[in-house]
């Protein structure tokens, strides 16, 4: 099994993390920090950073969730793509590999609307954008759904493409609150990268993971939890990070974030915490 399909066992459920592409990013155009910080960290700031792309099955007896569902669709000028690089199989291809099939999948859960987490939800067939998954409930934050009425209103837009596709046919449901689905999963939410942005919650047998979206990009984000990328609503961000550190430790739980290669658990240090991998 290659490093771009790894999986996992907690508890009684099988966790599959497929990469479905790396990407380089600039810290300096996501972070706005001033020149003495980001000359402290020239390991981040002094040449962009190698990140994946994962999405996440849960799996299990009666159980069969996606978290996330993107595509690797950069146009050939993006300035994320890395040179000479050729990404590995769609997501497509990791479930197969996974021995999971889309029909099968019974919920989907979008951490947040940011494209690359949720531009695989549909397929265009005959000209028809239809769902991906046809037999999932999917679970938007609904903030995020609100926050996208603007785009939903262009017909050529990806949102109206996604997630008004799955509006229309009855597939869509909105969070607003923790949320259990059943067989140990729950949405929390968990606002800030976005108005929506949810964590995942699995525990079973004892055992806790939580896929975190991109409640972390990158390690160092822990260790100086008052970074945040320019988008973001730090203050959001920074209250749900510290509501989550203080569970996931008491927890020890296990972390998969969408663009940290490493399974990690936090750990305190003298100064606050870190992100150790697992």
């Amino acid at each position: 099994m290659s490093e771009d399909l790894r999986t996992l066992q907690v508890g009684a459920v099988t966790v599959s993390i497929i990469n479905i592409g790396d990407v380089q990013e600039d810290l300096n155009r996501m972070f706005d920090l001033p020149e003495a910080e980001r000359a402290g960290h020239p390991d981040l700031f002094g040449q962009p950073r190698r990140l994946p792309i994962h999405c996440i099955h849960l799996g299990g007896p009666g159980l069969s969730v996606l978290v996330d569902a993107g595509l690797y669709d950069y146009p050939p000028d993006a300035p994320q793509l890395i040179p000479g690089y050729q990404p590995p199989l769609d997501l497509f291809g990791g479930l197969a590999e996974s021995h999971v099939r889309p029909a099968d999948i019974q919920q989907v859960i979008i951490t947040h609307a940011h494209g690359d987490h949720f531009n695989a939800l549909t397929e265009l067939r005959d000209g028809e954008y239809l769902a991906a998954f046809p037999n999932a409930r999917h679970y938007l934050g609904r903030a995020d759904w609100d926050a996208m009425q603007k785009a939903l209103q262009d017909p050529d837009s990806l949102e109206s493409h996604t997630f008004g596709v799955l509006h229309k046919q009855n597939l869509l449901e909105l969070v607003d609150q923790p949320l259990d689905l059943g067989h140990g999963v729950q949405i929390i939410p968990a606002p800030g990268e976005s108005p929506g942005h949810q964590v995942v919650r699995i525990h079973s047998e004892g055992q806790t993971l939580y896929c975190v979206g991109d409640l972390y990009h990158f390690i160092a984000e822990v260790e100086q939890p008052t970074w945040a990328v320019k988008w973001t609503n730090a203050t959001a961000n920074q209250r749900s990070r510290a509501t989550f550190n203080e569970t996931a430790l008491k927890e020890n739980a296990l972390l998969i974030a969408t663009h940290i290669h490493e399974i990690g658990r936090l750990q305190r240090t003298n100064s606050g915490e870190t992100w150790v991998a697992a």
